[in-house]
């Protein structure tokens, strides 16, 4: 079974960076342990699809935000 391969802890690292913000307000923001996103990296595992979901509500980068940004 095939796919595309996303590194998200390489996402997640280029969206902070995008936004100048660093892992502890990126945790706040989205409500997930610092722990979580760092110990992951650590590991060099991948996150789950609900950090994923809460990291995307947390910065509002999902296809309707970013609709609703590009028109403004």
């Amino acid at each position: 079974m095939g796919g595309v391969f996303v590194d998200t802890i390489k996402r997640v690292q280029d969206l902070m960076q995008a936004r100048d913000m660093n892992l502890c307000v990126l945790a706040k923001k989205c409500g997930i342990s610092y722990s979580t996103i760092q110990t992951t990296a650590r590991r060099g595992g991948q996150l789950s699809v609900e950090t994923i979901e809460r990291i995307c509500l947390g910065l509002l980068w999902f296809p309707i935000a970013a609709a609703v940004h590009r028109r403004f």
